[in-house]
């Protein structure tokens, strides 16, 4: 009788705990759902300081699922960006190549079975991941090499591959299907991000294994689809903290397909400088990039502090003592994923980074938008295979940069 009433008690518990953690989950998914639904991951916005970094993500409609029911004959899709579409675009129908005939461009298209698996979304959010040093001890601007190491191996077995930051804003981004894009930059041209040991001997350097670069070049010697690019926003008078190697070093990283990116020439705040200050700050930094390499333009920059000045204007493009400068991409300090290349939310003027770092972030840090990611894939920006087509959720249309999109073709499903 005694054991009999224990195990009723026993038995009850046992059933309230099961309950209350079925209803845990339940709310989790709720939750997650919800998220999914309502954050966007691809917002712009306006400079974003150290000090203060914007804890909102931005929204954009999105689409769930996979559908391959044609795209409705109308002039859905139009905006002010372009105008309407050229063709309808439904995906085609069991095609794997286009444009077999002679002197016509060929394209990829993927099977109904690889719409399925893959479900291409290439107006979904591209991450523009933001480091600073790389080195001792681990905190809010510095990541420790193995750390570094730990991100580099993690994006990669997520599905993410490297891209250039110039190749994401022209939207060239040869990225095989399935996978995303997700580009890597560096602030300040520390040392450590590419550093020369001297021999004992004298003859010649050798590269730190632990500075950036090393850790880049030999991840990607491992894994030889993981992509390569990085850029590196640097200022003078003395980017990567050793004079006599300036110019070797620019040689190597741009033989390497790195670029080097403008952080002004003397990493100025231009929120507090006039028109003249500041253009005379980016055009002395490009042209000594250009000096030191024949012919190479620098294209793209990150603000420092995440500051604006007044007119923006100046930062597209300006000239100093004869010296012309354009700017494709500005960089913000940011909180959040960047839109897609293709879409309308996208202001080359303010594209957002993220933090690639564990402290401090606020919830908007690297690893929190990786398990965003993977809790809600379609915000995500994945491939179809082939930078000349661009394939995304029917419903996404109205989201499409007609200008953007130039020669190549569009389709939906």
């Amino acid at each position: 009788m005694f054991k009999e009433k224990y195990s009723k008690k026993i038995t009850l518990l046992a059933n309230m705990v099961i309950v209350v953690f079925i209803f845990f989950v339940f709310a989790l998914l709720v939750i997650t759902l919800a998220g999914c639904a309502g954050d966007n991951v691809a917002g712009g916005g306006e400079g974003q300081t150290v000090e203060g970094l914007h804890d909102t993500r931005h929204t954009q409609n999105g689409g769930n699922g996979v559908s391959l029911k044609e795209v409705p004959q109308s002039s859905r899709g139009n905006n002010e960006e372009g105008g309407q579409l050229k063709e309808e675009n439904s995906y085609p129908d069991n095609l794997k190549e286009t444009g077999n005939n002679a002197g016509e461009e060929q394209y990829k298209f993927l099977s109904k079975e690889e719409l399925l698996k893959f479900k291409p979304n290439e107006l979904g959010g591209v991450m523009v991941l933001m480091y600073h040093q790389i080195g001792y001890p681990e905190s809010e601007w510095v990541r420790t090499p193995e750390n570094f190491k730990k991100d580099l191996l993690n994006l990669y077995q997520k599905g993410y591959r490297l891209v250039s930051l110039l190749d994401y804003i022209s939207g060239d981004i040869n990225v095989e299907a399935g996978k995303s894009p997700v580009i890597i930059t560096f602030d300040d041209s520390t040392q450590n991000h590419l550093n020369f040991i001297e021999k004992a001997d004298g003859d010649g350097y050798e590269i730190d294994p632990d500075c950036a670069v090393a850790i880049l070049e030999d991840f990607y010697n491992n894994h030889p689809d993981s992509g390569r690019g990085a850029t590196f926003y640097i200022y003078f008078p003395n980017p990567f903290r050793q004079e006599k190697y300036i110019k070797d070093k620019f040689e190597f990283l741009v033989s390497r397909g790195y670029e080097i990116g403008n952080h002004t020439y003397s990493h100025a705040d231009l929120s507090l400088l006039d028109d003249e200050d500041i253009v005379k700050e980016i055009a002395l930094n490009a042209m000594e990039v250009s000096n030191s390499i024949k012919g190479y333009e620098v294209r793209s920059l990150a603000l420092p502090y995440g500051n604006y000045p007044g007119n923006k204007s100046i930062l597209a493009s300006g000239e100093y003592m004869g010296y012309s400068y354009t700017n494709e991409a500005v960089l913000l300090i940011g909180s959040n994923p960047a839109p897609s290349p293709f879409s309308i939310d996208l202001d080359p003027l303010a594209v957002p980074r993220i933090r690639a770092s564990e402290i401090k972030v606020e919830g908007q840090g690297l690893y929190d938008w990786l398990d965003y990611f993977d809790a809600c894939p379609e915000k995500r920006y994945i491939s179809d295979g082939d930078s000349k087509v661009i394939t995304a959720p029917r419903e996404l249309m109205d989201k499409i940069n007609r200008k953007a999109v130039a020669n190549r073709k569009v389709y939906f499903y």
